[in-house]
């Protein structure tokens, strides 16, 4: 193990666990398509370090022996979602108890900004054989791309009634991972679009996933999330809010690096 010791953990998604599960959005299978491509042909061991509920962990067990996501927020545990060969372990990522040099895959799939990033990465190289991989991705906001008055309500949320609370570490999605930089020198990035076809029901529960939402509601505020979803059923002039009819896209940014 690493000397460092990481930061204390503050759990910003306990309460919305359930929502982020249900409401974020699943990795297409192009991201699955690229790790498979990038990894060499030992796949003994996958871990999955802030696996959140399970979304992307499962996805790996596909293409490896035996995946372990690693999980500091209890509330998100669980709602892990359930597969064979996985494994859900309550654990920060800065802390991982397996042998050195044991793990051929490490990803990390839109929490690596809140971790402690110098000592996550001596882990990681602790971690990990040699050319064993280490692919870290995350999703961005989401864009309405089908109406303006909307995607305006959207910007406005998310930056305008929640901007004072989010974490000052989301500036890293906000500018595309191009502040992560792994300890690797062989980085490769990749931006790939995750588009879906949703209903105001779905955005709205997408915002009830958002850490910045949970510190919103937490900081005693009433919850605006109803305004909110009537003010977009008026941009699409609808009065139907599971109606399939927003055109949302969410960037996913890859950062793709092998021990050497």
């Amino acid at each position: 193990m690493t000397s460092e010791t990481p930061k204390e953990f503050q759990d910003k998604f306990g309460t919305v666990g359930k929502s982020y599960k249900t409401f974020r959005p699943t990795y297409t299978e192009e991201l699955y398509s690229i790790i498979d491509s990038y990894c060499d042909s030992k796949r003994d061991l996958a871990i999955d370090c802030g696996c959140g509920s399970g979304q992307a962990t499962v996805k790996l067990a596909k293409y490896f022996k035996k995946v372990i996501g690693f999980e500091p927020s209890q509330g998100q545990i669980e709602n892990a979602v359930k597969s064979e060969n996985v494994d859900f372990r309550l654990s920060p990522a800065e802390k991982i108890d397996l042998p050195s040099g044991s793990v051929d895959l490490i990803t990390v799939a839109t929490a690596v900004h809140w971790f402690d990033l110098p000592v996550f990465y001596q882990e990681a190289k602790r971690l990990l054989r040699d050319n064993g991989s280490l692919i870290l991705f995350t999703t961005g906001f989401i864009q309405i791309l089908n109406n303006d008055e909307a995607q305006k309500i959207n910007d406005d949320f998310r930056s305008g009634t929640l901007g004072d609370y989010w974490a000052p570490i989301i500036k890293y999605v906000i500018d595309g991972y191009v502040d992560i930089k792994p300890p690797f020198e062989n980085v490769v990035r990749k931006t790939i679009s995750l588009p879906k076809l949703m209903s105001v029901n779905d955005v709205i529960g997408i915002y009830s996933s958002w850490s910045g939402y949970a510190s919103f509601i937490k900081a005693g505020n009433n919850d605006i999330l109803p305004e909110v979803k009537q003010n977009l059923m008026n941009a699409f002039k609808t009065t139907d809010p599971m109606a399939e009819i927003v055109e949302a896209n969410f960037p996913v940014y890859m950062v793709l690096s092998k021990k050497q």
